[in-house]
């Protein structure tokens, strides 16, 4: 995607249709099975009638939500969307054996699928490959993915404008595939990760979990013409005040920062462009989109922190549904609080993100 390909509105995303609604961009993080957290504040945001979804990016779990997002909005509306993202974490429980979902005897092609994967996940901080975990190399993803996802209604008319992000293994750089470009394959390849599956490869080029490089992507929707409104949905603490002393406290923690990392660059990046565009008159049209740029955060902090270690990979039903409604009370929350700010100002401050790593002074004088 380049940063001139612009995103065209068309169909029900017309502004002229709904005048009274706030077009906004959703950026949603990968987490594993935290991603069940976004799918609650999906959930709640569907039923926001102020609200209009116009473009969605995603990594990882993310990728995942926001492509069944679109393919619902596309299809049905937000009813629909509701019912395909339901069914996907429904699937996902199933997969892994849960015993506490009713009601899914029309899923038994799937039940246990991914049980063997999600222990040989929780063995990896023991060191072993990903072939000594995976030896057969089986994503349960894809059998989740059968019947669900219809990559075909992406990109058409009166569908939000989907982005998904990859990493490419070779270089270590975001690949960012937009709309009919998104197939299983490329969902695969977001949510691919080395140490159970082996690299996803798309034209050739082999792609690891888009969270390592985007996560998820959020300036180059901005540059390349997305509203200006960014809500980014968040699946792990902003920070963690304790210090990890146990192998697997130090091993998620390790995790989180890996995966926190890009998403931590871009918003130094836009708060830095945001400080030196701001007292200017007149800037060209990226410049202007990026200073013009509003950015909102819908996260559950302290939630996230008291999270049991290996939550990440806990795939019961009972779980997921927890994590459901606590996206869906913190999206609650969110719309009542911040909602009115909406096309108007940035509730998130940036400032601390472009503070100088180093004070001046550093060369020679």
């Amino acid at each position: 995607m380049t940063a001139n390909s612009g995103f065209a509105l068309g169909g029900s995303n017309n502004p002229l249709a709904f005048p009274h609604t706030q077009p906004i961009t959703l950026a949603l993080q990968g987490g594993g099975s935290l991603g069940a957290y976004a799918w609650g504040v999906l959930d709640r945001l569907l039923e926001a009638p102020e609200l209009r979804i116009e473009v969605v990016s995603g990594a990882s779990a993310g990728a995942m939500n926001a492509a069944l997002l679109v393919q619902g909005l596309a299809t049905g509306g937000p009813p629909e969307a509701k019912r395909l993202l339901e069914t996907f974490w429904r699937r996902v429980a199933v997969a892994s054996g849960s015993p506490d979902i009713a009601g899914a005897g029309w899923l038994f092609p799937f039940s246990g699928i991914m049980s063997p994967l999600t222990d040989a996940l929780r063995q990896t901080a023991k060191g072993l490959s990903q072939r000594q975990v995976n030896p057969l190399g089986l994503n349960p993803l894809r059998s989740i993915l059968t019947g669900l996802f219809d990559p075909s209604v992406l990109g058409q008319e009166g569908a939000p404008a989907l982005v998904v992000s990859a990493t490419r293994v070779r270089t270590g750089e975001a690949r960012l595939f937009r709309d009919g470009e998104v197939t299983a394959e490329v969902l695969l390849a977001s949510s691919c990760l080395p140490q159970l599956f082996p690299a996803v490869e798309i034209n050739g080029e082999p792609y690891w979990d888009g969270g390592f490089a985007s996560n998820p992507p959020l300036r180059a929707l901005i540059e390349a013409g997305a509203p200006a409104d960014i809500v980014l949905v968040r699946t792990t603490p902003v920070e963690r005040p304790e210090r990890p002393t146990s192998a697997a406290a130090i091993l998620e923690r390790t995790e989180e920062m890996t995966f926190g990392a890009a998403l931590r660059q871009e918003l130094r990046s836009l708060a830095l462009a945001q400080r030196l565009l701001a007292d200017l008159p007149a800037v060209p049209g990226v410049l202007a989109r990026l200073r013009d740029a509003r950015l909102h955060v819908i996260g559950a902090e302290e939630e996230f922190r008291a999270l049991k270690i290996g939550s990440h990979q806990d795939p019961s039903w009972t779980f997921l549904q927890e994590l459901r409604e606590l996206g869906r009370r913190t999206a609650d929350r969110w719309l009542i609080a911040d909602l009115a700010s909406v096309g108007v100002r940035s509730t998130v401050d940036l400032s601390d993100f472009a503070e100088p790593v180093l004070e001046p002074g550093i060369g020679v004088l």
